[in-house]
């Protein structure tokens, strides 16, 4: 997943739903590329982080995350732990080579 420019609140909720949809099915690694994003809406993570599961999920890998993706990331997971709920593992990789690496070494285990 890529995303470019802002991220809305319609953003989060459309990326909420693909995830369900895929992670009731089984769950899976999602690498998003945050190399373009510009800002994100405050009301969006929260969304995020109060309707994803983190079953849905064995990883996140957030490729090109500056620092202020990474305080949201770690943000959206400190709110699924007060919120009772397993925690999903956060992965941040400069590039996509090393995203792929990340990958290799979870499928390895």
């Amino acid at each position: 997943m890529t995303h470019q420019g802002p991220l809305s609140l319609e953003d989060y909720t459309w990326t909420v739903k693909l995830c369900r949809e895929l992670g009731q099915q089984q769950a899976f690694i999602l690498v998003t590329d945050v190399t373009e994003l510009t800002a994100s809406d405050p009301e969006g993570q929260r969304y995020a982080s109060e309707h994803m599961e983190p079953e849905w999920f064995v990883a996140i890998i957030y490729v090109g995350a500056r620092l202020i993706h990474k305080a949201g990331a770690k943000g959206i997971r400190f709110v699924q732990q007060l919120l009772g709920r397993k925690p999903t593992p956060l992965y941040f990789a400069a590039n996509e080579a090393e995203a792929r690496r990340i990958i290799s070494q979870l499928r390895s285990t």
